[in-house]
């Protein structure tokens, strides 16, 4: 279903490039709104016709200059309407700071980006719609985050009956917090304000690798039920490893080790937790079967660094959360992953006194960062942890005599290439494939059909590198179709050979290497 977000400034330009970068994802469509009389014209008609005209947003963007200029009118006027109860809140300026971003979240903001908008931020935007319409009929009490403190007193207000306010605040906050976590918020009452500190933290974050693919062949109940399952287990297994968990981003979890919990193997703590995640997905893809749901992975990034974490928001309104530049490299990092792998940095590494097991080691480029920070694959911790990933699959792969193409199309954000880069398979297993690109491989032979081609600008080189994405078309000798819409992760370059690890895969894909690996 497509998601209408309403974006709140006053120049024109800019509404139109942030009007432009929203509606080029597909999913969403933008509404812009250019003054305070147009907002309320756009709340009064919603009020008086329904969803006929305009639709109710999925998210709010506002431009803070415009915003500091009207006195936060708009804001002002839309917290009362009770139909926007919940609706999530951004703030866009041109630059970024501290005092800019308490400012913000000061005035309600669950977020703030940059404009003109990035990938990245376009992508925060899509996420926080998308899961805030799954939701949206959901208690507000299961919106609450962990510092909302002044929630909890007017539920005991609510609740006297009950027999005491330690009672409560467990029965409530249990769902949220760990009970060791739980009794330090009782024991220090003054953390209901807003504020923090900077401090050392350990950031973890993991997502589902083609959620997105399988959530739109089911029915919403169905996406919400599996995602509350998964949920479930990883979020046991951060607690159990003194960790807190931040935020769910849309089939994603942000989590943090060393506050407000404090723990001098703060690392150790999430790579052990990280490892012991990947082993709960078994039972994850247990239950998908038992439901017939397909089978999921999930990656998962681990950095160290320093950030800001405490209570942002409003008096009335506030969240626990942590930013900082350690968040969005750990971002970067988990996305280099692909299922069933735990990418540490080479940074974090180094604050682990036990032994760790690491099957390979990699350099990525992070964004705003000029040179490659260093990764390791863990697949093992030892001292107090002693856990290693179960079943770990660096899986055989199986030579291929029949001639198979791969043609491969570069995914970059969001948009597909159009022009296939050709490859033939050469040996294959359920979550590997090997392929030999083919104009390297016809260059070397000196085909000439190959250089008419490569002059009249069909085969492009270069286009593929260590960690690319891309789309998958797969073909006989004879033309005929195997399957189409199986995404890769390449995860090895040698020459003209490509190493592919499939990310998500079909039906078709399914019958394919039954036929193949039987």
């Amino acid at each position: 279903m497509e998601k209408v977000i309403w974006v709140i400034g006053s120049e024109r330009k800019e509404m139109l490039e942030a009007q432009r970068r929203i509606n080029s994802t597909g999913s969403m469509r933008a509404l812009c709104l250019l003054s305070f009389s147009a907002v309320q014209r756009a709340v009064e008609t919603q009020n008086a016709e329904g969803l006929s005209r305009i639709s109710s947003p999925s998210l709010i963007i506002m431009d803070y200059q415009t915003a500091v200029e009207e006195d936060f009118l708009s804001i002002s006027y839309l917290k009362k309407q009770q139909a926007f109860a919940g609706v999530p809140l951004f703030f866009m300026t041109e630059e970024r700071n501290q005092e800019l971003d308490e400012k913000c979240f000061a005035r309600g903001a669950m977020v703030v980006l940059l404009k003109p908008f990035s990938k990245s931020g376009i992508l925060r935007v899509e996420r926080m719609a998308w899961q805030y319409e799954v939701t949206r009929n959901y208690e507000k009490v299961l919106q609450k985050q962990a510092g909302d403190l002044q929630a909890a007193r007017e539920i005991i207000r609510l609740n006297q009956k009950l027999e005491s306010r330690n009672k409560l605040l467990h029965q409530v906050f249990g769902r949220y917090f760990s009970d060791k976590v739980l009794e330090l918020i009782l024991e220090h009452p003054e953390g209901a304000v807003i504020g923090g500190e900077k401090k050392e933290l350990t950031v973890m974050i993991s997502d589902l690798r083609g959620f997105t693919s399988i959530s739109e062949e089911l029915e919403p109940e169905s996406v919400i039920k599996l995602l509350n399952f998964y949920f479930g287990k990883m979020v046991e297994v951060i607690t159990s490893y003194r960790g807190t968990v931040i935020e769910f981003m849309g089939d994603g979890v942000l989590a943090v080790f060393g506050a407000p919990l404090v723990s001098e193997e703060q690392t150790a703590d999430a790579v052990a937790a990280a490892v012991t995640m990947q082993n709960r997905m078994g039972e994850v893809n247990a239950y998908c079967e038992e439901q017939g749901y397909p089978a999921l992975e999930m990656g998962i990034g681990v950095h160290r660094g320093e950030a800001f974490i405490g209570n942002v928001g409003s008096e009335k309104v506030m969240r626990y959360n942590v930013v900082g530049k350690v968040v969005n490299e750990c971002s970067r990092i988990e996305s280099y992953s692909v299922g069933g792998q735990v990418l540490v940095s080479k940074e974090a590494l180094n604050m682990i006194s036990c032994p760790v097991e690491v099957h390979n080691r990699m350099a990525i480029m992070a964004k705003g960062v000029h040179k490659p920070v260093p990764v390791c694959e863990v697949i093992g911790i030892g001292g107090d942890y002693q856990c290693r990933i179960e079943n770990v699959e660096f899986d055989v792969l199986k030579p291929v005599e029949e001639w198979i193409v791969f043609n491969l199309y570069r995914i970059e954000g969001k948009l597909v290439s159009e022009e296939p880069i050709m490859a033939v398979l050469t040996q294959f297993s359920r979550k590997r494939a090997v392929v030999v690109l083919l104009e390297r491989e016809e260059e070397k032979t000196g085909n000439n059909e190959y250089r008419e081609k490569q002059e009249s600008g069909f085969y492009v080189e270069g286009q593929l590198e260590m960690y690319s994405d891309v789309e998958i078309f797969a073909a006989r000798k004879d033309g005929r179709a195997i399957f189409n819409g199986v995404y890769a992760k390449v995860v090895e370059c040698k020459e003209n050979e490509l190493i592919l690890h499939f990310t998500h895969v079909n039906q078709s894909f399914q019958g394919f290497a039954e036929e193949l690996l039987s």
